[in-house]
């Protein structure tokens, strides 16, 4: 499996949100690589980060009137949810739960370019004051031709 490295094509332009996906892919990336034996462990602390990132989001997504956050919410619900189906799988199957975590690179770009891009256009189009996102659009389009690419 190749990895997904973070660089200036994921970037949304979003400082917060750039910085928590760049922490969100190695979280990923060190879940992926744990050992059977901490593998339960590091899906429980990607839990955790996700769950952070995901409220994050939908904070800032409250305070724009997103138009399209139930969608954005509901893609957030069922990456949560398949990856606390994987925690116990974990504890007795390690090689099954890594199938499924192998899939959450792909799983991250197509949010990130899907998704999460277009929250960071809504962001530069109402001024928020904590960014200025450059070249949002753009780094859209980047990123769905990242996205057509095998990874």
């Amino acid at each position: 499996m190749q990895r997904l490295e973070w660089s200036p094509l994921l970037e949304t332009g979003v400082a917060e949100m750039d910085a928590s996906h760049r922490a969100l892919l190695q979280a990923i990336h060190a879940t992926i690589d744990a050992d059977d034996n901490a593998l339960s462990s590091r899906i429980a602390e990607l839990l955790s980060a996700l769950s952070l990132d995901f409220a994050e989001e939908e904070a800032l997504m409250d305070q724009l009137y997103y138009p399209t956050d139930h969608e954005h919410r509901a893609a957030h619900r069922r990456a949560l949810a398949a990856l606390q189906h994987a925690l116990p799988v974990a504890q007795v199957d390690p090689a099954g739960a890594r199938t499924l975590l192998e899939r959450l690179p792909r799983w991250f770009l197509g949010h990130l370019s899907a998704m999460d891009l277009p929250l960071a256009v809504a962001v530069e189009n109402a001024g928020h004051p904590h960014s200025q996102p450059p070249n949002a659009k753009l780094r859209q389009q980047l990123a769905q031709l990242l996205q057509e690419q095998s990874i």
